[in-house]
């Protein structure tokens, strides 16, 4: 193919699941040049449509995707508050009834930041699907752990 373009290279991939690490590949094969203008059309297109329906205005939350996410878990247990897809949660509060561990996880390692029952964040928290929390509960019951979340990215 002579003039190959971005939709050739992602040709049946669902905008849906477009991510931006694609479309990075994609727009690394081209040089800076007169040449390369109508390939950059592409990326450009659609890294605005990526923007436009996945996050909202000025970085708010998105209406009508906001919630509470719940974990049951028992004694020795730990679940995930973990966001699905390319989706970003903006961390309002989170509380406990018994005393659990929260950790940032990336699903190999894990970082230690907060025990107790009442957790919210002094400051803003963002969890995605490649770094979100782990919830250890140690504490000899079982535990219900709300988490309140803003979607700012879909």
């Amino acid at each position: 193919m002579a003039n190959p373009s971005i939709y050739d290279q992602l040709a049946k991939e669902p905008l849906s699941d477009l991510t931006v690490t694609q479309l990075n590949s994609g727009s690394s094969v081209t040089a800076i040049d007169q040449a390369t203008i109508n390939y950059w059309k592409g990326p450009i297109t659609l890294a605005r449509i990526v923007q436009s329906s996945r996050t909202y205005a000025h970085g708010l939350p998105i209406p009508n995707e906001s919630g509470v996410e719940i974990l049951v878990l028992a004694d020795g247990a730990t679940g995930f508050f973990q966001p699905p897809g390319s989706e970003v949660w903006l961390v309002q509060a989170l509380r406990s009834d018994e005393t659990i561990s929260i950790s940032y996880t990336d699903g190999v390692s894990f970082v230690l930041t907060n025990t107790g029952t009442a957790l919210s964040p002094e400051h803003p928290k963002y969890l995605t699907n490649s770094l979100y929390y782990a919830i250890a509960n140690g504490s000899g019951s079982e535990a219900t752990v709300n988490l309140a979340v803003h979607k700012v990215s879909l």
